[in-house]
């Protein structure tokens, strides 16, 4: 077993001890080859103090241990997003790995027995073989478990030892050496770059994931990323595991180390074996891990059974037990030395004390990173040894599990889902039907017409049927929540994808006629459900319409440059800028500002760009501070970035010199001259208030009155009510939208006017926070605080115009919904109204 040891010197003085002894005694058997250790490979200790470990040196890791290795096969599953490859290591006994295809078929029956007989269930039950995915290291600077990993796969290759021995005959283990290699190497980049100087171990100036960072985790239903699609792939529709274990770290002052059972409130669409299985797998993970020495570990805080979206968490309405595992952080590779007096108790009481969720306390000393590796370690070993022991026990979970969700009787909550044929925005129903197909989710077209609970339905009708073993899934993502009023939510509360998507979807509830005819789809709609369109008929109603204009725009811009560079005549016909949509007249030169303290949610601003094919280049703060923006840029986007990184940026001395500082007093008067100049400024949430106190304009955050003490939203599906404009002409009647902290405002009277010198503004509010039944999915405290306020409006100063957002219209890449209003922001300019 793994020791957790109490005192570092004991750890240093075994690793010095093993690295001298001759491997065989390590291997496998006595006459096998020499497989070389991660520590060999590294040529130093594992979690060594101020090491960090590349992707190229990961990669060369598990290349060699597969060549190396009759117990392992690694599998390249595709590229990440900045074009490494996606590895997948697969770990079983020879035997078992000569079988994996017969194996993977035993599995997808396990996970969906439908139509098969009992002797076919029995007979994959029987067959069949464990499956365990293992999945470090997708926040890169929780970067012990890539190290960790690597030592893991090679016991399981190499050891003789029990739990290793015993889980290579009896299941199949696939490790993804890391959920995000491009930010292993950015990481790594970093650490060396900075370690030593008075800022080691501080944030990176970039996302560590492209578009993402650390809301990577967030994306694993709206499966917009080539990491999450890659996974799920794997999951639902090649290995269908029946375990899951997803390994990260959290802040360094609570608990060393988080098992499961989670937090209440308890998701309803998680079926009870898996979430029995999860609390299982966990409580016994303490009790070995205590026996292990591992002190200081904690279940059943922070973390709740209620999300969705995150790598434990989807999974786990899929039928497969997700287990999160959260080791306190050291400072990235870096110790960091804790009197107890720096301890919090994980429970939220004032004393840091045992309790039946923190029954060992950690005393406090020196935390590393090798450390978390150990700690991480025994808990592999006590997972391993749990389902080593009674594999079929899993195996025979899941296929209950999955038998349950398929079967539909009278106490099921409903029969089927349609998305009917009305919806006007055939963008989000293809990008819909598509996350949904991913995610292993059966979808028919109707043939013909049909009757749903009493009404009618015409052919070409998307229905999705509940009597599937993925239904928790699809039932999760189609719900309106209702969050438990006595509870906080770990993140949000309510993520109804159709609704954020604008999209008309129907619950039926009564059994459907036995003659409704339904073709299964993959991916793609049929040509039924499209009708006539094509794309030359597209209006602002579908999302795709935003991506033909800027392609057409682009195309007309190139052939502009070609012939004013050739000096070709101007009046020629092929020279004209159409009027696409009766609002745009040319391509916008956008930018986004990109403070150097990396912002997850500019990173979505530019997914959603990159999305619509919206060219647009990133303004960091020397840029603006620069002055003349109007010269380079006609629209300025700044995403959800608070005022104070704005204004202030970096601290000095927390990082190299060039990256200090915000927008300071030039960056800020720049601002102001672009939109005097006419520039148009976009602004989002938390950076509303910056530009709101720059440009003097003449709202008020009705969130930061005294009456709205009290008010609670930390994430939930709102309605917002579009108001007349020209900008708003052609929108839905309502919108649903995210508000997850956001804000609302009202304009100011005319004696408050007197009171402050605000600038001469024209206000035009274009989205109202609904005044009745605001609430569409999850919580809200006093609504009323923000009914009929203001969420979208646009100020226009001189020659100049403001827009601002108080909510992200696009909120994780989820809500599709409120796209048009931020590609109406940029693309359509109407004349001021007299």
């Amino acid at each position: 077993m793994t020791t957790c040891y109490t005192t570092r010197l004991g750890f240093w003085t075994l690793v010095s001890l093993l690295a001298t002894l001759p491997f065989p005694l390590l291997a496998t058997e006595k006459d096998a080859p020499e497989v070389p250790s991660p520590e060999m490979h590294l040529d130093r200790p594992l979690g060594a103090d101020f090491h960090v470990v590349d992707w190229g040196n990961v990669s060369k890791y598990y290349r060699m241990l597969a060549k190396t290795c009759p117990t392992v096969k690694l599998q390249t599953v595709g590229k990440t997003s900045e074009g490494r490859d996606f590895l997948a290591a697969i770990i079983s006994s020879p035997e078992n790995l000569a079988s994996l295809d017969a194996i993977k078929a035993s599995a997808k029956v396990i996970a969906d027995p439908r139509g098969k007989s009992s002797q076919e269930k029995e007979d994959a039950i029987n067959n069949g073989r464990l499956i365990l995915f293992v999945t470090p290291t997708m926040h890169s600077t929780e970067l012990a478990a890539t190290e960790m990993g690597m030592q893991m796969a090679w016991m399981l290759a190499t050891s003789s030892e029990q739990p290793w021995d015993a889980m290579r005959r009896e299941a199949v283990v696939v490790i993804l050496p890391s959920l995000n290699p491009d930010g292993i190497d950015h990481v790594a980049q970093w650490y060396r770059q900075t370690v030593g100087k008075p800022y080691e171990g501080t944030s990176l100036p970039e996302l560590y994931q492209k578009y993402t960072g650390h809301d990577n985790n967030r994306d694993y239903f709206a499966l917009t990323q080539n990491e999450s699609r890659l996974l799920t792939k794997m999951l639902y529709h090649e290995w269908h595991p029946q375990i899951l274990w997803d390994v990260h770290q959290q802040g360094g002052v609570r608990e060393r180390f988080f098992v499961p059972p989670y937090r209440d409130p308890l998701n309803s669409n998680i079926d009870p074996l898996v979430v029995s299985g999860i609390n299982a797998i966990g409580a016994r993970a303490a009790m070995d891990m205590l026996a292990d020495g591992c002190s200081g570990v904690a279940t059943g805080v922070s973390y709740d059974n209620w999300w969705n979206g995150g790598n434990r968490a989807v999974p786990a309405r899929h039928n497969i037990i997700g287990i999160l595992t959260e080791a306190a952080s050291a400072n990235w590779a870096s110790p960091v030395f804790l009197e107890r007096s720096d301890l919090r108790d994980p429970l939220g009481r004032k004393s840091y004390s045992l309790s039946n969720q923190f029954i060992a306390p950690w005393p406090g000393g020196w935390w590393r990173q090798a450390d978390i590796i150990e700690y991480e370690l025994s808990f592999a070993e006590s997972l391993l040894g749990t389902l080593s022991r009674e594999p079929k026990f899993w195996l025979r979970n899941k296929m209950a599990a999955a038998i349950r969700s398929s079967t539909l009787n009278e106490n099921s909550k409903r029969q089927a889902w349609l998305i009917t044929t009305d919806n006007e925005d055939l963008g989000a129903v293809i990008r819909l039907v598509d996350l949904l197909h991913l995610s292993g989710i059966d979808v028919h077209v109707s043939d013909s017409e049909f009757i749903a609970d009493q009404r009618t339905y015409p052919p070409g009708t998307l229905v999705i049927r509940c009597d599937q073993p993925n239904q928790n899934m699809l039932n999760d993502l189609f719900e309106l929540k209702e969050f438990p009023d006595d509870a906080k939510a770990y993140d949000v509360s309510g993520w109804s994808l159709p609704a954020l998507f604008g999209l008309r979807v129907v619950e039926v509830i009564q059994p459907l006629g036995s003659d409704i005819q339904l073709d299964p789809i993959a991916g793609e709609l049929p040509q039924s459900f499209l009708g006539d369109e094509n794309q030359e008929s597209l209006t602002p109603k579908d999302s795709r319409y935003w991506t033909q204009v800027i392609q057409e725009l682009n195309k007309l811009s190139s052939k502009k440059e070609v012939k004013a560079a050739n000096n070709k005549d101007k009046d020629s016909a092929d020279d004209r800028t159409e009027d696409i949509g009766n609002e745009v007249k040319s391509l916008p030169r956008v930018g986004v500002y990109a403070p150097w303290s990396a912002s997850m949610d500019e990173g979505w601003l530019r997914w959603t760009l990159d999305h619509f094919q919206m060219p647009h280049t990133r303004v960091r703060n020397e840029m603006i501070r620069a002055g003349k923006l109007s010269e380079d840029f006609d629209i300025i986007v700044i995403a959800n970035i608070s005022a104070t990184r704005i204004e202030n940026g970096r601290r000095k001395g927390s990082v190299e010199t060039a990256m200090t500082g915000g927008l300071d007093v030039e960056g800020a008067l720049a601002i102001e001259e672009f939109v005097r100049d006419g520039g148009k400024l976009i602004v989002m949430d938390d950076a509303c208030p910056w530009v709101v106190d720059l440009l003097r304009i003449p709202l008020i955050n009705v969130l930061s009155e005294d009456h709205a003490d009290g008010f609670y939203c930390s994430g939930s599906v709102v309605r917002g009510i579009p108001q007349s404009d020209s900008l708003t002409q052609g929108l839905p009647a309502t919108i649903p939208l995210m508000f997850g902290k956001s804000r609302a405002w009202r304009t100011l009277t005319s004696k408050e006017k007197e009171s402050e010198d605000y600038a001469d503004s024209k206000i035009t509010p274009l989205l109202r926070y609904a005044s009745r039944r605001l609430l569409l999915s999850g919580t809200i405290e006093k609504p009323q605080v923000i009914e009929n306020q203001i969420g979208w409006v646009r100020v226009e100063q001189g020659q100049g115009t403001i827009i601002l957002f108080g909510f992200c219209p696009h909120y994780r890449g989820w809500s599709h919904a409120t796209f048009h209003l931020l590609m109406r922001s940029i693309l359509m300019d109407p004349a001021s109204e007299s």
